[in-house]
């Protein structure tokens, strides 16, 4: 057991804090942890003692990853920058539960992570939207449930035909499909793993619009099999994304992530009604600030309507 002395580094308690949290986190989980320690945390903090871990020290670190600290000096995305600095805090309180003099662990203040994300405008929703539905395949289809039903790549990708119930119109989401760095390879490897969703709450039932039930109930189910490849096996994220950026590039529509359909989902139920708190549930969100803050974004016309209900009373009389 590492002493816990006042030049106690981050180099010695990184290393327990992971070994402590792997059995605890999923693999996936535990995989971002593991990278975020040995390529930004230790080559750049690791002889630090814990104890001067304050927020100036951590400050200067933020900026430094913010404006060079990425690929030939490149900075980093402020989401990046956000995950690895929370990883740091997560560390500074287990040493601080565990006795560790480090510093306080809410003196770290993360970049702002949130970024607007890209709807689709009323036009290209409209000629994607005409496409899917005159065709059948595997690919619209896939593209059909993240824009009506907002499902993420990985949790698309890991659908099997034993989640949807055509009878009842429900879709469960049960698994995700990723990719990730193995620890246990040489450098630079990975491995395709099917795991639990996201997060607690991404297990979900979302309820199906008729069509889309009618789109499904075209197909022939394989009993056991994945509903993108047919098969026991499941299609890569990455490989259905690039049918995904073909299918857009062959009909003329710009490259959108496969991201901002989701997106679209959630704007547009905004836009037709949904309550809020039903919307985070189908999304799979752990609540409504997450749902407002990432991915609800009402359209100027929308809010130039609610505006025009200010009017003084006067002013509808005339």
């Amino acid at each position: 057991m590492q002493r816990k002395t006042r030049t106690t580094a981050l180099q010695e308690l990184a290393p327990i804090w992971l070994a402590d949290v792997r059995m605890r986190v999923k693999e996936s989980t535990y995989t971002r942890y593991y990278r975020n320690v040995y390529r930004y945390l230790l080559p750049h903090l690791g002889e630090t003692p814990v104890y001067k871990l304050n927020t100036l020290q951590v400050s200067g670190y933020a900026d430094f990853l913010l404006s060079q600290g990425g690929i030939r000096g490149s900075g980093l995305a402020p989401k990046t920058v956000s995950d690895i600095l929370s990883t740091l805090n997560t560390v500074l309180q287990y040493g601080q539960l565990c006795g560790y003099p480090c510093a306080p662990a809410r003196g770290i203040r993360l970049p702002g992570s949130y970024r607007q994300m890209v709807t689709l405008p009323p036009d290209s929703r409209a000629l994607l939207e005409k496409l899917i539905l005159s065709r059948n395949d595997t690919t619209s289809i896939g593209i059909m449930l993240s824009l009506f039903a907002g499902l993420r790549i990985g949790e698309l990708c890991g659908l099997r035909w034993e989640d949807i119930d055509l009878k009842n119109k429900t879709l469960t989401v049960n698994r995700t499909v990723e990719r990730i760095a193995d620890l246990n390879a040489s450098y630079n490897r990975t491995k395709l793993i099917i795991s639990e969703p996201k997060t607690a709450n991404s297990y979900r039932q979302i309820p199906l619009p008729h069509f889309l039930t009618e789109r499904l109930g075209m197909l022939t189910p394989v009993e056991g099999a994945y509903l993108l490849s047919g098969s026991d096996s499941p299609i890569e994220p990455c490989t259905f994304y690039k049918r995904y950026r073909r299918f857009l590039t062959v009909n003329g529509l710009p490259a959108y992530r496969f991201h901002a359909l989701r997106h679209t989902f959630a704007t547009r139920c905004v836009e037709v009604g949904f309550d809020t708190k039903a919307l985070s549930e189908i999304m799979g969100h752990a609540n409504v600030a997450t749902t407002m803050a990432i991915y609800v974004h009402p359209p100027m016309a929308q809010k130039r309507r609610y505006m025009e209900k200010l009017a003084p009373n006067f002013a509808h009389k005339k």
